[in-house]
């Protein structure tokens, strides 16, 4: 099962072209056969104001997918995307510890080779304890499970996780995001095989000038 995932930094109508355009160039390739083919796309921080016009535009364009918005703050809402025709059903588990945001899960059943779950989420900004908190969240209901999103946590930092998991970078070792290191990454547990899609070769498209994380791609199976 493929996965993507991008914090588009509040991408709307007053953004730069710029943002516009590589948001628009991540969505495109994610949901078209013909390139990445992604089951499950996220999108995370996306202003309050265009969360609806979001939603609506993506399933109008998209119709191969099911558009699942959900509100989070004044630039914190997100957008789950997921095949209509595979077993996936997309639900949230409440909000974040601390957060006005919230956790969502993806359950899975055999579709791409994978079942079991994936938590998506924008987690507490800072390299604190209570990022730590809302990750280890995530491992609750036990089984199969992945987590992604904009982990907030920097790659580095993995050792410091009460979480019985893995953890797997996909940008090459570079930054993730434009104030320096590896926001965006992935964690699994034990029993879930983590393939990362390369997307180096896209780095001068996602060069944090328009929104400021780089996106990651990657397959799971277990």
């Amino acid at each position: 099962m493929r996965i993507a995932s991008f914090n588009v930094e509040k991408n709307g109508k007053s953004s730069t072209l710029d943002k516009q355009t590589q948001v628009d160039f991540f969505i495109h390739n994610c949901c078209s056969s013909n390139y990445w083919n992604a089951d499950i796309v996220f999108l995370c921080e996306i202003h309050s104001a265009q969360i609806d016009n979001y939603r609506s535009n993506l399933a109008a364009i998209y119709q191969n997918y099911s558009v699942y918005s959900f509100t989070g703050g004044y630039s914190n809402a997100y957008i789950v995307m997921v095949k209509s025709f595979e077993a996936l059903q997309v639900c949230s588990q409440g909000s974040l510890l601390g957060l006005n945001r919230d956790l969502i899960a993806v359950e899975a059943h055999g579709v791409g080779g994978y079942t079991g779950y994936v938590f998506l989420a924008h987690f507490k900004s800072g390299q604190n304890g209570l990022t730590r908190s809302q990750l280890k969240s995530c491992t609750a209901l036990g089984g199969r499970w992945v987590a992604t999103g904009d982990l907030n946590l920097d790659y580095q930092n993995v050792g410091q996780l009460d979480t019985a998991g893995l953890a797997y970078e996909c940008w090459g070792g570079q930054q993730t995001q434009s104030k320096g290191g590896i926001l965006d990454w992935v964690l699994a547990s034990v029993d879930v095989t983590v393939t990362v899609v390369d997307l180096t070769g896209l780095g001068h498209v996602f060069d944090m000038s328009g929104p400021d994380h780089r996106p990651i791609l990657f397959d799971v199976t277990g």
